[in-house]
């Protein structure tokens, strides 16, 4: 059973360099729902301890004032959701997509949580989620 946040004694960090994006990316290991795209990785060992999450909107989200909602939106789903079942030592990348705007935030808490029951689980291993080889 994967270790995960049950206190806030431990924190989650926010990704910021480039250089972690890749990485998480280039783990090719992510799952889609309607409102977001959540990308997985095992963080690097300097530090084991805790959860790093990064947060994207493309323009294609829309201008800077509805990419900023969507972050924001996305920001305090993960928040909610990712103390109880995100796994130590991983970093994960939210990716906002159109829709994340306009639905409902029970709804993206939703996708979110399914997203990383998803992610988390065994069945993941062998392939079950979109990987991108698999295209869009």
């Amino acid at each position: 059973m994967p270790q995960t946040l049950k206190d806030n004694t431990q924190k989650i960090t926010v990704l910021a360099k480039r250089q972690d994006f890749l990485r998480v990316a280039g783990a090719q290991n992510k799952w889609v729902s309607n409102s977001m795209i959540v990308q997985k990785a095992k963080m690097p060992q300097q530090g084991d301890s805790g959860i790093r999450v990064g947060f994207t909107a493309s323009k294609k989200v829309g201008n800077a004032v509805m990419r900023n909602r969507a972050r924001r939106r996305l920001r305090e789903v993960v928040h909610q959701v990712l103390w109880e079942k995100g796994e130590v030592g991983h970093d994960y990348v939210v990716i906002a997509r159109t829709a994340t705007l306009g639905m409902s935030f029970d709804q993206l808490i939703r996708d979110f949580s399914w997203c990383l029951k998803r992610l988390n689980s065994d069945k993941n291993n062998d392939k079950g989620g979109k990987t991108h080889s698999e295209g869009r």
